[in-house]
C-alpha cells in the first residue's frame, strides 16, 4: 500500500508570494514533509479562509509562517482531531503597528506571484480589517506551538517584538529568541528549529 504524503504548509509574509525563497529553509530542515504554499495577500479575511480551506483539504502535520504569515498561522483554526505543529517566525501579532510602520500606499512584492500581482496596498481600510479580525478571532494553538523571534528585528523593532512574543506566549506558544538574523528568517535560525521542536516534542504529554 502506498504511503500517504505528510503535508506541511508554509505561509509567506505580506510582501511575498507562494514562490518565497524563505520557504526553502523550512524545506531543507524538514525534508520529510511535502511542502505546500497557499498564496495570501493584504485581505485578512480572504487569506485566513484560504489557509483554513487548505488545512481542511490537506490535513497538514506542520504549519509554518513568517511575519504576517506567522500572524495568519497563529490564528488559523485547526480541525478537531488533527495533530498539528505550528512554528512561527517573527509573527507580527500586533500587525496594525507593523503595517503603519511599513507605510500607507502601494508597495512592490519581493517575488513573482502566482496570481500575477506586482503590487499590494496598505491603507487605513486594510488596517481596520485586521483590527476587526483580531476582535472576532483568537490565536488558535495546535498540539505543539513554537514562536521564534529575532533579537534584532530591523522592521518591527525590539519593543514591539517583545509585545508580539508575549501575546503568543500567553496563548500557549513556547518562545525562542535568536540573534544573527533580522526580520526575515535565514539559515542561522532555521537550522536551530529542528532541535527546538524535538525539545517540545519530548516535553509534550502523551495524548495531548
Amino acid at each position: 500500500m502506498e504511503e500517504k504524503p505528510k503535508y506541511a504548509l508554509y505561509i509567506h509574509g505580506l510582501g511575498s508570494g507562494a514562490k518565497s525563497g524563505t520557504s526553502t529553509a523550512f524545506k531543507r530542515y524538514f525534508p520529510e514533509y511535502e511542502w505546500l504554499c497557499p498564496e495570501v495577500n493584504e485581505d485578512i479575511w480572504k487569506s485566513i479562509a484560504k489557509i483554513e480551506e487548505w488545512i481542511e483539504v490537506f490535513r497538514p502535520q506542520l504549519i509554518a509562517g513568517t511575519s504576517m504569515g506567522g500572524f495568519l498561522t497563529a490564528y488559523a483554526a485547526i480541525p478537531e482531531g488533527l495533530s498539528t505543529i505550528k512554528i512561527v517566525c517573527n509573527a507580527t501579532i500586533s500587525i496594525e503597528h507593523t503595517l503603519r510602520k511599513v507605510g500607507y500606499g502601494k508597495h512592490t512584492f519581493f517575488c513573482e506571484r502566482e496570481d500575477g500581482r506586482t503590487e499590494y496596498v496598505i491603507d487605513e481600510t486594510v488596517v481596520r480589517k485586521f483590527t476587526a479580525f483580531k476582535q472576532e478571532r483568537s490565536i488558535a494553538p495546535a498540539q505543539i506551538n513554537i514562536g521564534v523571534y529575532s533579537k534584532d528585528d530591523e522592521l518591527v523593532g525590539q519593543v514591539e517584538s517583545r509585545k508580539n512574543a508575549k501575546l503568543l506566549e500567553e496563548a500557549g506558544f513556547t518562545i525562542y529568541w535568536s540573534d544573527k538574523f533580522g526580520h526575515r528568517m535565514n539559515e542561522n535560525v532555521a537550522k536551530k528549529i529542528p532541535a527546538w521542536l524535538k525539545e517540545q516534542q519530548n516535553n509534550c504529554p502523551p495524548g495531548r
